[in-house]
């Protein structure tokens, strides 16, 4: 019985060391990103309130297009110091103020866990998904793991509703033309700065 225990407890204890590792090996080793994506959002009540789904392509150090095609087209474009965002729809486009991105996701992205402190810690596992934790001044950001692949981010707005965004088809380190990063307007478009 004895020896069941301690082989258990090993098992137990290499699981936990290798749970913890992953969201740091993983954002680590990230310097290019493609994935499809799903966005939910709930109520505080747990009412479904929108689905909206696209594609995400990520470069570090700062490149990020958040292209969202159901229900509206809109892109969200960052490239290093401009945010854009452009609504196809509205034929507009207009520089947002960017803030304090500590407290999004995108964080995460744009800076290596090696350089951080107070990363998100291993919380629980549901689902066959490794949730990590870690909070914000103003939310609590949850990342989910499957398979050692970032699978899922979960946040609460300012509204206390509740927001998941789940991740398929997941290329890690693809080769990205610049030119996706690139502002590139119909001249219809109105520009708002």
């Amino acid at each position: 019985m004895t020896k069941i225990l301690v082989v258990l407890s090993i098992f137990w204890a290499n699981t936990a060391l290798s749970t913890n590792h992953q969201f740091a090996d993983f954002f680590n080793s990230l310097e290019s990103l493609k994935a499809n994506f799903t966005q939910t959002t709930y109520s505080d009540t747990h009412s479904l309130l929108s689905t909206t789904s696209g594609t995400l392509t990520f470069k570090r150090p700062q490149q990020l297009r958040w292209y969202t095609t159901q229900p509206n087209e809109q892109i969200l474009l960052l490239n290093n110091d401009e945010l854009w965002l452009v609504d196809t729809e509205l034929e507009q486009a207009s520089l947002q103020q960017i803030q304090d991105l500590s407290q999004t996701p995108l964080y995460w992205l744009i800076n290596k866990p090696s350089t951080l402190q107070n990363l998100p810690i291993f919380s629980h596992q549901e689902n066959h998904i490794d949730w990590y934790t870690t909070n914000t001044s103003t939310q609590t950001l949850k990342f989910g793991f499957k398979d050692n692949l970032l699978h899922a981010i979960s946040m609460n707005n300012e509204l206390e509703q509740s927001i998941v965004i789940a991740f398929d088809q997941l290329q890690i380190n693809p080769r990205i033309q610049p030119e996706i990063f690139k502002l590139s307007l119909d001249p219809n478009f109105d520009i708002i700065r």
